[in-house]
Formats: C-alpha cells, structure tokens, sequence
C-alpha cells in the first residue's frame, strides 16, 4: 500500500523543519490525500490549483458533460470510516524530532513512541549518532537487542483484552531491516511485525487501528530523524 504524506515545502528545505501531516482519509479501505503542485524554478507558468486544461482546436466545441465533483468531496463521500474516531494513540502529525498524537500528547525530546493497547509510551531504544545508527546506517539493519522488546511484555494488554496481532516498527527516515535477533524476539512472543520507514508505519497504525482495534494492532516508532544526515 502506498501512502504519500503531505510535505510542506513552501519554503526552502533548510528553513523549514521537516513536518508531515498523517493522511487521515480513507477511500475504501486504503488512504487518500490530495495533491499539491509546487512552482518550479523553470518552465512557463503552471495552472492555478483548480483551473482545468481543454485539449484541442479553438474551434472545436466541447460536449456537455455532467458537474463533477471535487477530488476531496468525492474522496469524503466514499470515506468508510468517517463516523468512526480514530484512536486516541493515533498518530497526527510527526516531526524531525518527535510526535503529535490525537488526544493531545505531544513530545519533541528525541523519543520513539511504543503504543500498545491504545496507550501512549515514550520509547528510546537508542540515540541519535550512536552507534547502534552508525552501523544501520551502513548494513541496512536495525539491531536494537533483547532489553528494547522486553518492555512488550510489561505494557501487553490487561488479561481480558485482545492480544497484540501486529507490531507495527517506524525504523526512522529510512525503511531498515530489523536483525535476525530482533525477529526472533518478537515471534517468541507471538507477535507478527511489519516493518517500515517511520512516515509509512504511522499511517498503517491510524488505519489498521481504526480498522479493527488499537488492542490488537501495536507500533514501535523510532523519530523521523533517525537515520538522516540532517
């Protein structure tokens, strides 16, 4: 499934933090946002958002043809969960250095996030320009070790509750591989994962958790910025 965050990009790269909005709409069952155009440093004139472009001869007459409507209304309209709330661990917005969450918590300290059972945990399984960085960096996969993955067991779900079905891991700027040691942690605890750069795994949260329950769907995200040179 692909998800296209917005990028706000109204300004150049080295003036403006890096903020994603985490699309929120969905369109039978996968996510939607709508396309921005931005000007370029070349080229004639762009259209204005929402001017249309006819192509043909001057003279030719364009046949009638029934109102259309607009992208987002149409997008609106078929949005199967719109009367459903999100959760309140469903992720907002993501910035370089932290989180904004549908219940109003926020955090721009470095943390990742560990939600589970619809619980907001600060996680921070290691440190920007560590070495645990350097080497993902450099091989492609994300060894964290046994005592990041322990904390699962004590922030599972009440007796009673839904086991946790997916882990869903944010490896940062860059989708990484989580080492061998790492997976099978997990599986012995029964868990299924999903991995993914941070901006896509945010996104599958707030859909699959909507979907069906935050009970059984659970993310570990590192921040944005882990994993880029800026």
């Amino acid at each position: 499934m692909s998800i296209v965050p917005r990028i706000a990009a109204s300004l150049p790269r080295a003036a403006l933090p890096r903020v994603f909005r985490v699309p929120t709409t969905l369109v039978r069952g996968y996510r939607a946002t709508p396309c921005f155009l931005q000007a370029g440093g070349g080229g004639g004139a762009r259209p204005e958002p929402g001017s249309s472009i006819v192509r043909g001869r001057p003279e030719e007459e364009t046949p009638d043809r029934r109102p259309v409507e607009a992208p987002q209304d149409t997008f609106t309209s078929l949005n199967v969960y719109e009367d459903i709330p999100p959760p309140g661990s469903a992720i907002d917005t993501i910035v370089h250095n932290g989180f904004v969450f549908s219940n109003g918590v926020r955090f721009y300290d470095g943390s990742g996030a560990l939600l589970v059972d619809n619980e907001i945990f600060k996680w921070r399984p290691t440190e920007r320009g560590s070495e645990v960085e350097r080497k993902a960096l450099k091989t492609g996969i994300l060894e964290l070790g046994p005592d990041v993955w322990g904390m699962l067991d004590v922030v599972n779900p009440k007796p009673g509750a839904c086991p946790v079905q997916l882990l869903i891991v944010g490896t940062g700027r860059k989708t990484l591989l989580l080492s061998k040691q790492d997976r099978n942690q997990l599986t012995e605890l029964g868990i299924r994962m999903d991995v993914m750069d941070t901006t896509h795994a945010a996104a599958q949260y707030n859909l699959l958790a909507t979907e069906r329950s935050p009970n059984e769907i659970a993310a570990a995200l590192l921040v944005d910025g882990f994993g880029s040179t800026e």
